[in-house]
């Protein structure tokens, strides 16, 4: 199980792949099963469900609402151990590579480990990487305690992004934060892109096709939307038609 890289076998087999993100805080668990069958129809690959304060009991709600609305793929994209569910089928197992926090680079993953263990989840390694884009932190931003890296420092991302990497994990996430005001740079992406061998995902600040089209044409292999999805779901479709159209 470990060493199937399940992302990479996707973006093999199907392309530039779309996300769609459910937040088990922002709407209730028959919202969020409405949602991913939307998605589902609009030709998403997968559900990410988890947030940056979600816990267990709402995140197990979230999921099965969404496993009994939609047959797409669930990922567990927890911001803590108690973001676990048994329901889902993949969980992101991730280190925020750029927090200043022991709690964000293996903490929560200890405690996590034994009860993931007697589940039928399987892990993902992920090196999650935040860049600030915002006049303002983002939620990820404040909760991660992140060491900041701006819109220009590329060599700085690239260096966590490598770090990931060489740590074996399967892929990167470029994450710019939740309602952020802009995503990753473009010239960002195309430089972690070019230094990487494995999948590169991109979210935050994603809120139209066109921006989704230059994230793709920068290098990113997976796109992700959670707050446009959740608050203007009619955009969704032509987020995700720019992105298949490579």
């Amino acid at each position: 199980m470990a060493g199937l890289n399940v992302i990479e076998g996707w973006v093999r087999d199907r392309g530039r792949l779309h996300f769609t993100l459910i937040d088990p805080d922002k709407q209730a668990p028959a919202k969020a099963g409405e949602l991913a069958r939307l998605a589902e129809s609009l030709g998403s690959d997968a559900i990410m469900v988890g947030g940056s304060t979600a816990g267990g009991k709402l995140t197990d709600e979230c999921t099965k609402a969404v496993k009994e609305s939609c047959r797409l793929p669930t990922i567990l994209f927890p911001s803590k151990a108690g973001g676990v569910s048994a329901r889902s089928d993949y969980i992101f197992w991730m280190m925020l590579m750029n927090s200043s926090n022991r709690r964000f680079l293996v903490g929560e993953q200890v405690k996590a480990a034994i009860p993931l263990s007697k589940t039928s989840v399987k892990p993902i390694s992920m090196g999650y990487v935040v860049v600030s884009t915002s006049s303002r932190p983002t939620t990820v931003e404040v909760v991660g305690e992140v060491d900041r890296i701006s819109e220009n420092e590329v060599e700085k991302a690239v260096s966590y992004a490598l770090a990931a990497q060489y740590f074996g994990m399967h892929c990167v996430y470029l994450e710019s934060g939740s309602g952020a005001e802009k995503t990753v740079p473009e010239e960002m992406i195309k430089g972690v892109k070019k230094n990487l061998a494995i999948p590169l995902i991109v979210g935050g600040g994603i809120r139209d096709a066109k921006t989704a089209e230059t994230v793709v044409e920068a290098g990113a292999d997976v796109i992700v939307t959670g707050t446009i999805a959740e608050q203007k779901p009619e955009k969704l479709g032509g987020i995700i038609a720019a992105v298949k159209a490579f």
